[in-house]
């Protein structure tokens, strides 16, 4: 199930947005961007979904409403500040996955993530990041920024 809210058919960069994320981490995020004059964004948020859970759920309409609500204002902050950015909400079993179709399947200059640190523990050292996943995956070139 794909839910796009759309501000301008034009997209150039794919931001994958997850979890909380505090504005001056946005902030020293984009300015990577500048470098780049990327002005259009698409904002991609995954819904990671159980084996058990079709991905075409009924039920998942109040997430996908909640995930809209947190990401909303992102959006409008990135539009205020000159960038044109859009939402899309998509529902998946792995996320990494649903990125990496993302971006293969529409024309993007490049995926740019937010990464967060490792958990210091001994079974993380051997698992793959969904960063990495993405890297391997895509055509396009990934920039990631650690917040």
């Amino acid at each position: 199930m794909v839910r796009s809210i759309k501000m301008s058919e034009e997209v150039g960069v794919l931001m994958p947005i997850s979890g909380k994320i505090e504005y001056s981490d946005l902030i020293a995020a984009m300015l990577p961007l500048l470098r780049f004059q990327a002005t259009h964004l698409t904002l991609l948020h995954v819904i990671e979904t159980p084996v058990s859970t079709p991905l075409g759920s009924e039920g998942m309409d109040d997430i996908f409403k909640g995930a809209e609500i947190k990401i909303t204002p992102i959006r409008d902050w990135l539009n205020n500040q000159g960038y044109i950015a859009n939402i899309k909400i998509v529902t998946a079993r792995r996320v990494a996955d649903a990125i990496a179709e993302e971006a293969s399947s529409t024309d993007y200059s490049m995926v740019f993530m937010m990464k967060r640190r490792k958990s210091g523990g001994f079974l993380n050292r051997f698992s793959k990041s969904v960063t990495e996943t993405v890297i391997r995956r895509v055509d396009c070139p990934v920039i990631t920024i650690l917040v």
